[in-house]
């Protein structure tokens, strides 16, 4: 026990020493050089308020509000057999997957945290939940990188549909060597649970049953309207706020290994692998022999997500203790699968839009500031009303799926 304890002081020793020495040469990287830091900060700044805190902030207040008043249960029945069969994970997770896949990270990681603190997922559901849910918005994906950055709405489209399929993808191999966890590590609200999986609560027809689960959850949460809106407001701002600081921090790091560390690598390389808006920048404004390969990149650093990304939906399940080499691994499988999906689907789509392909060249453009002509906030209404169409839309096929799933069973 004593040779464990002295093992733990020696590594956290070591980690200390790592990461001060690794603070003090950023801070003296950014002093030989601020005007670089300060520009990439200033960039990354603007990124944050014009597109990350209005594509995020709606959203997240309404899944805080949406968990409370029982809208997580009440999907989660109907999604029940799709979550348990292909994924391992329990109905209500459903809701937690479509507010990642539609109002991307770390919404998902957030709803997942608030369905733990009420007790009606165990930790190691929460952590994979986390981890299946953790998406790029599909708005920057469409607007930003697709309209933007490459010019061509069509590539937007189709990555996003490579986004979706290979996270999915992702998550259901992870799934297949899932081992189901004990069950007397537990929920806090096992009756609902158990009502469930009663025969007289299952033969009630199927909205009953939905409507039924999302009204016992908001009298088991028990917070009038006011104090939830209060809640749901501070919480998805400090979250927002932790998201800016993560953005500006790596920005300036980028800026500080490309500049002097690794100036001899691509930027996008580095980027890429922090943070995932700013290399979809560099890598939509770097040369590539082939349009494909430029395409098939930017997907696989959007799955990828960054460090940064990855980071900000740790920090949001501490208390679930997800451990970052299990979602570096799920991230990294979702890259791989994005890169070889895209591959694979740009001749057919190729053929579908041919005005796809004048939208990626070999000759590296000036798309540095493109970001900022973007800003979410004079067109929030009509971002929002397609997030909500999107929802809407995952809602229902995720449905028919375990219709179609249930009906199998049988």
């Amino acid at each position: 026990m004593n040779k464990d304890n002295a093992v733990k002081s020696s590594n956290g020793l070591w980690n200390t020493i790592l990461l001060g020495a690794a603070a003090f040469l950023l801070v003296l990287a950014v002093v030989s050089a601020p005007e670089p830091a300060f520009q990439a900060t200033l960039q990354a700044l603007k990124l944050w308020w014009n597109i990350v805190f209005p594509a995020l902030l709606p959203f997240l207040v309404l899944v805080e509000i949406l968990i409370a008043y029982g809208w997580a249960h009440g999907v989660g029945v109907l999604l029940d057999p799709l979550m348990k069969k292909i994924f391992k994970l329990p109905g209500a997770g459903g809701w937690v997957l479509i507010t990642g896949m539609t109002a991307g990270f770390p919404a998902g990681a957030q709803a997942a945290s608030g369905m733990y603190r009420q007790g009606e997922l165990r930790v190691d559901e929460a952590g994979r939940l986390a981890a299946l849910s953790h998406f790029c918005n599909p708005m920057t994906i469409l607007v930003v990188i697709g309209t933007g950055l490459l010019h061509q709405p069509e590539a937007g489209y189709l990555l996003l549909i490579v986004h979706w399929i290979s996270g999915l993808l992702a998550a259901w191999i992870f799934g297949l060597f899932h081992k189901p966890a004990s069950s007397e590590g537990t929920r806090q609200f096992t009756a609902s649970l158990n009502k469930v999986r009663s025969s007289k609560f299952a033969q009630r027809p199927l909205l009953k049953r939905a409507a039924t689960e999302a009204l016992e959850a908001h009298q088991r949460d028990g917070r009038s309207f006011g104090k939830l809106l209060g809640d749901s407001v501070t919480r998805s701002v400090q979250t927002l706020m932790m998201t800016g600081g993560f953005i500006l921090f790596f920005a300036v790091l980028t800026r500080v290994l490309t500049g002097h560390l690794l100036p001899q690598l691509p930027p996008y390389l580095v980027s890429g692998l922090l943070e995932a808006h700013l290399a979809a920048q560099s890598i939509s404004s770097s040369a590539f022999q082939a349009g494909i390969l430029q395409l098939a990149v930017l997907s696989a650093a959007l799955a990828w997500s960054g460090i940064s990304a990855q980071l900000q939906s740790l920090s949001l399940m501490q208390e679930t203790g997800l451990s970052w080499r299990y979602f570096m691994v799920k991230r990294a499988l979702h890259s791989v699968l994005a890169f070889a999906i895209t591959l694979a689907l740009w001749k057919p789509f190729s053929a579908l839009s041919a005005g796809i392909v004048p939208a990626f060249r070999t000759e590296p453009l000036d798309h540095a500031n493109a970001d900022q002509h973007f800003n979410f906030w004079s067109g929030l209404p009509s971002f929002m009303q397609v997030q909500g169409v999107i929802c809407l839309l995952l809602i229902a096929a995720f449905w028919l799926c375990s219709r179609l799933i249930d009906r199998y069973r049988r």
